[in-house]
């Protein structure tokens, strides 16, 4: 629900006006949860300030980048996000911003009846309880969806986030907020597909890696991927259409359902972070492979994106070095 006005933002002098609405969100919600995650799963297009429970990103508006400030208030079952930006947006722009937003941020899920189901195996009645009200956060648009996927095929969180650091800096676009402090928006799939291989492979991109970055983008340029069309199409249809695309398996595609289109039934298992985590929740002794992963996931239908979410995350808990108790 849009409510836009103009206040004095926090923390900043001046007869500087921004725009504010609120969006309100299904709880529970976690913001607590989600700044831990982020400290495992580092978005370089961030700055946290914890301290206000607040984020500052840009969002594109269609093409045009807007520098947005997200501040979580309320409580575990009452959340809402405030959200402020000084762009001059029309109606439509600010009605095409809250979608983006309340989309990055699983405004609309509801987890109790997710919840519910879960607690049906007391191994994730576990997870359940330590990690309530925690949700994905997702991928503003398609396509930085599935290059960041790209980047991070085969190498770790931290190098992956390197890298799309760099990709930002080479061919993102830069705003600079009122006392100087600049962000960089994700680059369109114009600016990406004007690049050659030799651009990044001094970013240490693999020439693979950079290959099929660019070829993805030419694809959409040239009108070979229609990214919008996949919005109506079911997940299969989708996976058929992009892994004859270079570089862009299953699991990719995957990925791109999940994060990037927010699908809630998705099981990526031949994800090496998901096989690490169904060992340690269900107290494997070996790590299960694909077959057994798919098998186990069956009884997580409908909601095996949830599921794998909150198994990923007990990974993460532990790479934090978080108190681990059942």
């Amino acid at each position: 629900m849009l409510g836009w006005s103009k206040n004095f933002p926090l923390g900043r002098k001046g007869p500087f006006f921004v725009r504010t609405f609120t969006i309100p969100l299904t709880p529970p919600y976690s913001f607590e949860r989600l700044l831990q995650r982020l400290q495992t799963h580092p978005d370089p297009q961030l700055e946290v300030q914890p301290e206000h429970n607040m984020l500052r990103r840009i969002f594109r508006v269609g093409t045009r980048p807007v520098l947005t400030r997200v501040q979580f208030v309320g409580e575990l079952e009452q959340p809402a996000l405030k959200i402020e930006t000084a762009s001059a947006l029309s109606a439509a722009e600010q009605r095409e911003l809250e979608r983006t937003i309340r989309h990055v941020f699983s405004a609309d899920l509801d987890l109790l009846p997710i919840y519910e189901q879960m607690r049906e195996e007391p191994e994730l009645a576990v997870l359940v309880d330590r990690f309530s009200g925690l949700r994905l956060m997702h991928d503003s648009d398609l396509f930085q969806s599935m290059v960041k996927t790209i980047i991070g095929q085969q190498i770790n969180l931290t190098f992956a986030a390197n890298l799309t650091q760099r990709l930002l800096t080479l061919a993102g676009e830069e705003v600079a907020d009122e006392q100087g402090v600049k962000f960089l928006a994700f680059p369109t799939a114009e600016a990406v597909a004007r690049l050659s291989t030799e651009d990044l492979r001094p970013l240490q991109f693999s020439q693979r890696k950079a290959e099929y970055i660019i070829d993805y983008a030419r694809a959409i340029v040239d009108g070979k991927v229609d990214l919008e069309r996949l919005w109506a199409m079911e997940d299969e249809e989708i996976i058929a259409h992009l892994t004859p695309l270079r570089g862009i398996g299953r699991w990719t595609v995957e990925c791109l359902l999940m994060f990037g289109m927010g699908r809630p039934n998705l099981l990526p298992a031949a994800d090496i972070g998901l096989r690490n985590g169904i060992a340690l929740v269900y107290k494997m002794d070996n790590k299960p492979d694909e077959r057994e992963i798919r098998r186990i996931g069956e009884r997580w239908a409908p909601w095996r994106s949830i599921y794998s979410l909150y198994i990923w995350e007990a990974v993460g808990a532990v790479k934090r070095k978080e108190v681990w108790e059942e």
